[in-house]
């Protein structure tokens, strides 16, 4: 298993004492993401789930539309091809997935051609379906349910330096969970798992540890995901692209609160 946590060297300030020790650091490294061999993207993340984390990014950037447009999937020495490097994931995929490449990273696109943000979500609904799950959830139960993302953060309670994503079935029954350096590294590594195990995401609850972003929110849209909670508040932009694609979106879900923002009707006890 890959290392997450190493030991640095530091100098601690107590009280007015200083004293030498050891601190407990999360690892980051880079993961090039290959396409038929050919360098694609590069992502700064915490090592482990390298392949869910790939199979995570190519669809919520809409790049593949279902598994089976990913034809084979190789993390470092498992390639057949002796070129590949440590940290490499290398996917080939289908030529109508391969012909999506330029549509990647409309997010980032938006900020440098002049759209504002009503343009942007405008031009995003177009793209991506409005979600049309039913599921609904208990105010209770998805307090319940942030409360079993916190006690799985030990990367966290070791460093204070992760984020973390997790995907969980109404009841908790199925509860994945990821942690990284970056949370949209903690969501794709998540949404990957789940494809992989060809679960439903349409009927599966996604809950950050941290605030839900424009990115987090399109995200969770892509992949039909009908609610987002966090611990944190959403955006502006989230929020109008939430309500555009029918997600419902929960902010402040902590202890024995939470604010439902868009389609409430999901939280039984706030919306119906």
């Amino acid at each position: 298993m890959a290392e997450t946590i190493i030991e640095f060297p530091i100098r601690r300030y107590r009280h007015g004492q200083v004293e030498e020790t050891l601190d407990r650091v999360a690892v980051e490294e880079p993961l090039q993401i290959r396409l038929g061999g050919e360098p694609f993207q590069v992502l700064m993340r915490l090592p482990g789930w390298e392949k869910e984390l790939a199979v995570g990014f190519l669809y919520t950037e809409g790049i593949v539309q279902n598994l089976s447009e990913i034809i084979t999937i190789h993390f470092c020495g498992t390639a057949t091809d002796p070129l590949l490097l440590p940290n490499v994931v290398d996917v080939t995929l289908t030529e109508a997935a391969l012909a999506r490449r330029g549509r990647r990273h409309l997010e980032v696109a938006y900020s440098s051609c002049s759209l504002c943000a009503k343009e942007a979500v405008s031009e995003i609904c177009q793209k991506v379906p409005r979600i049309a799950s039913t599921l609904k959830v208990s105010a209770a139960t998805l307090l319940d349910l942030m409360g079993r993302l916190k006690e799985a953060q030990t990367t966290f309670i070791e460093t204070g330096c992760t984020h973390a994503v997790a995907l969980t079935t109404q009841d908790g029954q199925t509860f994945l969970h990821a942690e990284d350096i970056g949370r949209h590294n903690a969501m794709d590594k998540v949404i990957g798992r789940a494809l992989m195990q060809h679960l439903d995401l349409s009927q599966m609850i996604a809950l950050l540890s941290g605030r839900i972003s424009f990115e987090m929110a399109l995200k969770a849209a892509r992949a039909g995901i009908p609610i987002l909670a966090a611990v944190s508040a959403p955006t502006s932009m989230a929020l109008n692209l939430a309500q555009e694609l029918n997600l419902t979106l929960v902010g402040f879900a902590r202890h024995d609160r939470l604010n439902t923002y868009t389609h409430p009707q999901r939280v039984v006890d706030l919306g119906g």
